[in-house]
C-alpha cells in the first residue's frame, strides 16, 4: 500500500508541469494560434524562477518572476503573429534560443554547466486538514505544494471562463476570426491576451520544476514537457474537461518508468515509456482526425442520395414512345344554347 501511495504521489508531481503546459497550449489553440513555443516558456520559467528565488530568498517572487518570463515570451510571440511572422519557425527558434541561453548564462555567470543550486528551500507542502492525518492519504499528499493545487484550480477556472462572455469571444475568435472581426470583436487583442496568459501559465509550470519540487536548476530542465503538454492538449481535444486526465497519462507514464528502474528492467525500455505514451497519443489524435474527416465526407455524399421509404422501390419515369399522341384535355362545356 505504501508503494502504491508513493507511486500516486510521484505521478501527481510529474503531471503538474505537463498540466500547466497543456493548459497553455489549450488556451492558445482555442484562440486560434498555433503555439509551439511552450517548451521555451517552461524552461525560461524554471531558470528565471530559480534565479530570483535564490537572489531574494523568496519563493513566491521566484514563481511570479517565472510567470513574467513566460508572459514575455508570449508577448513576443503575439507581436510576431501580428506582423505575420511564421509562428512555427519562430517557435522552433525560441526553443533553441532559450535552451542555449540558459547554458551560456550558467557557464558564464553561475559557475557551472550541468546544475545550479542556490541552496534555497523548496516550497513547503500544503497540509490539508483531516486528510493529512489519514494513514495512506498522508503519503499521497506528501510533497504536494500549492502550485500543484493551483494547477487543478486553473483547470476549473479556465472551464468557467469559457462560459463567460469574454471567454465565448475568445472561442469565437479561434473558430472564425473573420466572422468575429465582422461582429466587432478585436481579434488581435484577444489573441494577444491569450498568448500572454498562456505564457504565464507555462512559466509557472517551469517554476514548479526548479523552485517548487527540486530547489535547483539543471540543463534542459524542461525535458520536453512543453512538447508533451502540447500532445496532452491535442489528446484532450483542447477541452478543459479532458486536459487533466490527458496530462495524467503522461505524468503517470513517467512515474512508471522511474519505478521500473528499481527492478531488473532495461533502462532503454523504461526511458521509452513516456515517449511511447506520447507517440501513441499522437497516433490516436491522428486517427480521430482522419475518422472525423471520413464521417464528414460520408455525410456530404449521403446528402446527395434521395431518401426513400424502406421496402419501396424507387419509381422511375416511363419514357414516352416517339409519335405517341397524348390525350387532349377535356373541352370546356358549351353554353351557346342558353
Amino acid at each position: 500500500m505504501n508503494e502504491i501511495a508513493d507511486f500516486v504521489n510521484s505521478g501527481i508531481r510529474l503531471t503538474t508541469p505537463i498540466l500547466f503546459a497543456a493548459l497553455a497550449s489549450m488556451i492558445s489553440a482555442r484562440a486560434g494560434v498555433l503555439n509551439l513555443a511552450i517548451e521555451s516558456k517552461v524552461l525560461a520559467g524554471a531558470f528565471v524562477g530559480i534565479l530570483v528565488a535564490g537572489a531574494t530568498g523568496n519563493n513566491l517572487l521566484g514563481v511570479a518572476s517565472a510567470a513574467a518570463a513566460g508572459a514575455l515570451i508570449g508577448l513576443l510571440l503575439a507581436a510576431a503573429h501580428r506582423l505575420g511572422v511564421d509562428l512555427v519557425v519562430l517557435a522552433i527558434g525560441l526553443n533553441i534560443l532559450v535552451l542555449q541561453l540558459t547554458v551560456y548564462l550558467m557557464r558564464s555567470y553561475l559557475g557551472g554547466v550541468g546544475t545550479y543550486s542556490p541552496g534555497i528551500d523548496r516550497i513547503p507542502p500544503v497540509v490539508v486538514p483531516v486528510l493529512s492525518d489519514l494513514p495512506v492519504v498522508d503519503q499521497v499528499l506528501a510533497r504536494l505544494n500549492w502550485i500543484v493545487y493551483l494547477g487543478g484550480a486553473l483547470v476549473v477556472l479556465v472551464a468557467l471562463y469559457f462560459r463567460t462572455r469574454s471567454g465565448r469571444h475568445l472561442l469565437a475568435v479561434g473558430e472564425a476570426p473573420v466572422a468575429a472581426a465582422s461582429a466587432g470583436l478585436d481579434v488581435g487583442r484577444t489573441q494577444l491576451v491569450a498568448l500572454v496568459a498562456a505564457g504565464a501559465i507555462a512559466g509557472v509550470g517551469g517554476a514548479f520544476l526548479s523552485v517548487g519540487d527540486l530547489g535547483l536548476f539543471t540543463r534542459n530542465m524542461s525535458g520536453d514537457r512543453g512538447w508533451i503538454g502540447i500532445t496532452a492538449a491535442l489528446l484532450a481535444l483542447n477541452r478543459p474537461a479532458f486536459v487533466a486526465p490527458a496530462a495524467a497519462v503522461f505524468g503517470f507514464a513517467s512515474a512508471a518508468s522511474i519505478r521500473l528502474q528499481q527492478f531488473d528492467v532495461p533502462p532503454n525500455l523504461t526511458q521509452f515509456i513516456p515517449q511511447g505514451a506520447a507517440f501513441i497519443a499522437l497516433v490516436v489524435v491522428g486517427l480521430r482526425a482522419k475518422s472525423r474527416r471520413d464521417v464528414s465526407r460520408l455525410w456530404r455524399r449521403s446528402s446527395r442520395i434521395p431518401l426513400r421509404w424502406p421496402g419501396r422501390r424507387p419509381s422511375t419515369p416511363v419514357p414516352t414512345p416517339v409519335g405517341t399522341v397524348h390525350d387532349a384535355p377535356p373541352a370546356p362545356p358549351d353554353h351557346s344554347d342558353r
